[in-house]
């Protein structure tokens, strides 16, 4: 398994990035309000790790320049040719009550590869500049968004990305440490630290929540693997370690499919992403370090060390899960090529692994199925059955049991009376019929045979007169 990777400087710290197709892709971050010499930008850029030189690996396809008064961008995402971009504008604008249009559209041209300001607006009417929006989601499809801000508790509101009109917002219960849209963009997951709470995005009601989290887990990042199943990383309060969970939200009932601890080699994760067959997710690590996860058994098949030089702002995996994309506040890009069907290959590593767990199963089943016979216990094993299964089940009367409770309509008389009749009653009254009828015929019997034994003693009694008779004369 060979990995093709490059690194590159954009030139200012990015805090945002994400695959606009599947080998383009968008960054965007900056240097600040004040800018200090770093300018506050959105570049997009056509990438390829494969080819030999640097401007071919990383081929600027278009810059868009923030003003210079605005705070550097914090959250971004695309979707279907729309990018929403979240950035405060400059601080005392903010504090002087005038607005803070924190929420931009842009439009990106795919055939010429542009970006191009549609328009920005204000939904918190905040005073306090140290208000800004944490996070910014846009469904698959492009249907609907959802932005939540830094307050705590936050408020998160959905919107419509087409025109930027909010449909409704969201009390949450504390710091929202991450959002997700399902792939058909009906529902929207949030998690705190320690709850998940999945919202309609058609009603705006709760339809799923789970608060029963270990209390060693500090959740922080949830994606959508299946339109009824999230996985959620965590790390652990105590001691180093990363945990990721499955949890299906069908039917509005959270449970656990599965969970594991997959590395104790990390203490937080600063970014995730998961391919969009739910098969591969990507960690971005608080040492700076990537890895990647097979989600079939939840096992950590690669681990890229010190993929930056400071701290890893997001993760972006691209849609044909051909690339990973990684981007830092140390002001550089990091490009992995993944080798083709990767979160389905199997390392000849693991096929050896697979090897010799199967065969040593094969022997134990075979000492255990020679030492059956050996002792003769599959015998043994047949009588205890027969004597305690079998010999009772001859002994049950009847497989059924009729409910006292249970009852029929049944119509009686030429006026349809309706009656209700316990079918019980029915059965035992059947009983007594039949039991009647039994014995009258036994008593008809009884009857006929004691006629009869009069009537042989009757004859007898005429003969012996009629012998007297004759006798006489």
């Amino acid at each position: 398994m060979k990995f093709v990777t490059a690194g590159y400087n954009v030139g200012y710290p990015a805090y945002g990035a994400k695959f606009l197709n599947n080998n383009t892709l968008l960054v965007a971050g900056g240097g600040g309000e004040g800018n200090n010499g770093i300018p506050n930008k959105l570049t997009t850029l056509r990438v390829d790790p494969t080819k030999n030189s640097e401007k071919e690996q990383f081929c600027i396809l278009s810059e868009f320049t923030l003003e210079d008064n605005d705070d550097s961008p914090t959250a971004i995402d695309a979707s279907r040719g729309i990018v929403l971009l979240g950035c405060n504008e400059n601080s005392t604008k903010i504090a002087q009550g005038k607005g803070n249009k924190h929420l931009r559209k842009f439009a990106y041209d795919e055939l010429n590869g542009q970006l191009k300001f549609v328009t920005s607006v204000d939904f918190d009417r905040s005073t306090n500049a140290d208000d800004y929006t944490k996070l910014v989601y846009i469904s698959r499809e492009g249907s609907v968004a959802a932005i939540a801000s830094s307050k705590v508790p936050a408020i998160m509101r959905i919107i419509d990305p087409s025109d930027l009109t909010e449909k409704f917002e969201i009390e949450t219960r504390g710091e929202v440490k991450d959002l997700h849209f399902s792939t058909d963009g009906k529902v929207v997951a949030y998690i705190t630290g320690s709850s998940l709470e999945v919202i309609s995005t058609v009603t705006g009601s709760c339809i799923a929540r789970k608060t029963d989290f270990d209390t060693n887990w500090s959740l922080s990042k949830i994606n959508f693997i299946a339109d009824d199943t999230v996985m959620i990383a965590a790390s652990l309060k105590k001691g180093k370690g990363i945990v990721l969970t499955k949890i299906s939200i069908k039917s509005g009932n959270t449970s656990v499919l599965k969970f594991k601890q997959v590395t104790n080699k990390f203490k937080g994760i600063t970014s995730m992403d998961v391919d969009v067959k739910g098969e591969l997710a990507v960690l971005a690590s608080n040492d700076n370090s990537i890895a990647l996860v097979k989600l079939k058994d939840f096992s950590i098949s690669k681990i890229f060390k010190q993929a930056h030089s400071f701290a890893i702002t997001e993760v972006t995996i691209s849609p044909d899960s051909t690339y990973v994309a990684s981007v830092s506040a140390a002001n550089t890009i990091h490009i992995i090529k993944l080798p083709f069907n990767y979160a389905n290959y199997t390392s000849t590593k693991e096929k050896i692994s697979k090897f010799f767990t199967n065969f040593i199963l094969i022997l134990l089943l075979s000492y255990i199925l020679q030492f059956s016979y050996k002792h003769n216990l599959h015998s043994t094993l047949f009588n205890y059955a027969k004597g305690n299964f079998l010999m009772k089940r001859n002994t049950i009367s009847s497989p059924y049991v009729i409910d006292e409770d249970l009852h029929q309509t049944t119509l009686f008389g030429n006026h349809g009376t309706k009656t209700s009749v316990s079918i019980t009653d029915s059965l035992r009254l059947s009983d007594m019929h039949e039991t009647d009828s039994v014995n009258v015929s036994k008593d008809l019997d009884i009857e006929s045979s004691t006629i009869d034994r009069e009537a042989i003693d009757l004859g007898i009694t005429n003969a012996t007169f009629r012998g007297e008779d004759n006798a006489r004369v």
